[in-house]
C-alpha cells in the first residue's frame, strides 16, 4: 500500500478545523490499542507486508530523535470483517531493541497493542497528524513517539475510513 502523505505532520489543536468527521476525529483521539476498538466492531485480523531492517527518511529519524542506520520498520494493514482499517508502520531503532525492550524486535505478526498497552514500561512522547492520498481518496493519519527506558520507536497509523 503506497500512501503518499499530502500535508505536514501538525499538533491536533492545528488540524481539528479541518476534521469534518466524528468518526475520524475519534480514531485519531483513540487512547487505547486500535486493534481492541477494531476487535470490539469486527472480525479481527492483521496482513503484515513488511518486517526488516531497511533505509528511512531523514524526517523520520529526526522526529525520532536518532542518528541510526538500523531501524526495523514494520508495515501492517488491519482488517475489520476483511476490510482495510488501519495501515499502520512502527519505526523501531536497533538501539531501542537492544536497550530498550528486545520483544520489540519480534512482534512478527503480532498486534503491536498486544505489548504496547499490557506493559507499563512505555512513555507517550509525542503525537502529530497528517493528511493522505490513496486511491483518489483522502485519510487521515497519526503519528506517535513512544520511548521504552529512554529509547525511542514511532508509530504511525493511517486511519482507511470514510
Amino acid at each position: 500500500m503506497k500512501l503518499q502523505q499530502i500535508s505536514s505532520w501538525d499538533l491536533f489543536d492545528n488540524i481539528k478545523n479541518k476534521l469534518n468527521s466524528s468518526i475520524i476525529k475519534s480514531w485519531l483521539l483513540e487512547d487505547g490499542p486500535i486493534t481492541k476498538r477494531i476487535k470490539s466492531s469486527y472480525e479481527f485480523k492483521l496482513e503484515l507486508i513488511q518486517d526488516e531492517v531497511t533505509e528511512v527518511i531523514d524526517a523520520d529519524k529526526k522526529f525520532l530523535n536518532t542518528n541510526s542506520n538500523e531501524i526495523r520498520v514494520r508495515e501492517v494493514i488491519l482488517l475489520g470483517n476483511d476490510r482495510p482499517l488501519v495501515y499502520a508502520q512502527t519505526l523501531i531503532p536497533d538501539t531501542t531493541i537492544d536497550k530498550g525492550l528486545a520483544e520489540l524486535g519480534k512482534i512478527g505478526n503480532k498486534p503491536l497493542g498486544d505489548i504496547l498497552f499490557e506493559k507499563n514500561i512505555f512513555t507517550k512522547k509525542d503525537v502529530v497528524y497528517a493528511q493522505f492520498i490513496f486511491d483518489n481518496n483522502s485519510f487521515w493519519g497519526r503519528k506517535i513517539k513512544y520511548t521504552v527506558k529512554n529509547q525511542p520507536f514511532s508509530v504511525m497509523e493511517v486511519f482507511l475510513i470514510k
